[in-house]
């Protein structure tokens, strides 16, 4: 459903909640931010290395936490209630190993890096809410709880990477900003934590696709009412643009009277006009909505995904980047803390049968998917282009069966955010290397340390976003895109 004009609802800025054009569910995708927000950071000659490779991102997050040990850092060397049952297994990167699960991600080892030396000390309890909101922020969760579970997402909130790099890098008319697919960020009973655009406002919140995209994914987001022409509809939106024309001179000459308050004289008109601006170019886009049209694909492609929830969005985020899109978020189908199950969409919050559970259901569908996702980018040439980082919000305790904070049951790894990798491919970064080291035990990094907050400002870097940007919140209070933290450009 389109509408243009409805029903009275008002929002805090005091304008028409229905009166914005709404494109079914589609999101505030191409709202411009209040002045304060205004200022782009360009790319420019001196640049440290890296700096702007990116065109797109696609960040695929592992809600859960896999195992660093089992997966990207196996210490075969380490007792055996350390090492775990997977033996490690050479790639195609000289030197590199992985675990035995990942025997076709070894096979693209030549087409990205693994950090093996993330880690942090997240405020209140090592739990999945707060470390969560620092990997998908750069901030420290400070309106968490002392133990660390989440809270609802708010206005209050600091913004996204995904929605940061949507507003900074304008991904232009008729394209997707930000896009998130495959299942939202939940933990516990709060869905969305860290995900949205927080206090940059709706316009920059992810276009949410999680549809089960091994069937038909629904479009009628994008279609026009039996009744409306695109014609017409363009019609509405200058008529619309005019009725803001007036509306804006008469608060113009308001502001002029004593006693006029800031939110009299700040209208926003020109915001809703830049909303409709996007909402109509997405209409009109051809290539935006195809994206989503994974029944085109070959069904030999299809199949190289895997056709689980977790495959085929890989294969939906590879469309979004061929149509332009700045930033896609592919989140793994189980909400962080379920319990590990059987089958290809259970969670990666493995506090027993840790080894089972990667060996036979997690890592088949991982491995399978995440491998053709790089492969396919190379084949296509767009992986130079395309920044691909694959991580989860931390890794699980070096041993086994020992609760650090939480009940582990038998054959079960804790939660550890001390030290855990990441996979990061593309955009520049140099492939078949290993980044840090983590000590013996894969208990804490040895050489090279990188906090979660330097893996977003490499990924700001890569895409000409300089991490040192400021803006104001909405209490004017001075604002860092990153808490803290540098580009590891060591990794380009």
């Amino acid at each position: 459903m389109l509408t243009i004009f409805g029903p009275q609802g008002r929002l805090c800025d005091s304008l028409s909640r229905r009166e914005l054009l709404t494109v079914g569910s589609l999101t505030l995708a191409g709202l411009s931010l209040p002045d304060v927000l205004r200022r782009r950071v360009q790319a420019s000659p001196g640049r440290e290395a890296g700096f702007g490779r990116a065109e797109s991102v696609i960040l695929v997050y592992l809600q859960g936490a896999p195992s660093h040990i089992d997966l990207w850092d196996p210490k075969p060397d380490a007792p055996a209630e350390i090492r775990g049952e997977f033996s490690p297994i050479a790639t195609r990167a000289p030197g590199v190993s992985v675990g035995e699960v990942l025997p076709q991600l070894a096979q693209e080892a030549d087409n990205f890096a693994i950090i093996r030396s993330l880690g942090c000390k997240p405020k209140g309890l090592p739990n999945h809410g707060s470390a969560i909101y620092m990997l998908m922020t750069g901030h420290d969760p400070g309106n968490f709880s002392p133990t660390g579970l989440a809270v609802p997402p708010s206005r209050e909130d600091l913004p996204s990477v995904g929605a940061v790099t949507g507003r900074y890098r304008a991904a232009g008319p008729g394209r997707f900003g930000y896009v998130a697919v495959g299942a939202p960020v939940k933990e516990n009973v709060i869905v969305g934590v860290g995900q949205g655009a927080g206090l940059l406002g709706g316009a920059f919140d992810p276009f949410t696709m999680y549809d089960d995209p091994t069937q038909p994914l629904r479009l009628e987001t994008f279609s026009l009412p039996g009744d409306i022409s695109l014609d017409r509809l363009k019609d509405r939106v200058d008529l619309r643009r005019r009725v803001d024309e007036r509306l804006s001179q008469s608060a113009a000459r308001e502001s002029q009277f004593p006693g006029t308050s800031e939110n009299t004289k700040k209208t926003g008109l020109a915001t809703f006009d830049a909303y409709y601006e996007k909402a109509l170019s997405l209409v009109q886009s051809n290539g935006a909505v195809r994206a989503f049209r994974l029944e085109d694909e070959p069904p030999a492609v299809r199949e190289r995904y895997g056709m689980t929830k977790f495959g085929q969005s890989c294969l939906l985020a590879r469309r979004l980047i061929e149509a332009r899109t700045r930033f896609v978020q592919v989140t793994w189908p189980a909400r962080s803390d379920d319990e590990p199950v059987p089958g290809p969409d259970g969670s990666w919050d493995t506090h027993r049968n840790n080894f089972p559970m990667l060996r036979d259901h997690r890592c088949p569908v991982f491995d399978r998917s995440l491998s053709a996702l790089v492969a396919d980018l190379a084949d296509r040439g767009l992986l130079e282009s395309t920044l691909v980082v694959a991580v989860g919000e931390f890794g699980r305790s070096p041993k086994i069966g020992a609760a650090t904070t939480n009940n582990v049951g038998p054959g079960g790894r804790d939660h550890w955010p001390d030290c855990y990798s990441a996979l990061i491919a593309g955009g520049g970064v140099r492939p078949g290397q290993a980044y840090g080291e983590s000590d013996r035990f894969g208990a804490y990094p040895k050489s090279s340390p990188v906090h979660p907050y330097d893996l977003i400002s490499t990924i700001f870097h890569a895409v000409g976003i300089d991490p040192d940007t400021e803006y104001h919140d909405t209490q004017n209070r001075p604002r860092r895109l990153v808490d803290h933290g540098r580009p590891v450009t060591g990794l380009f």
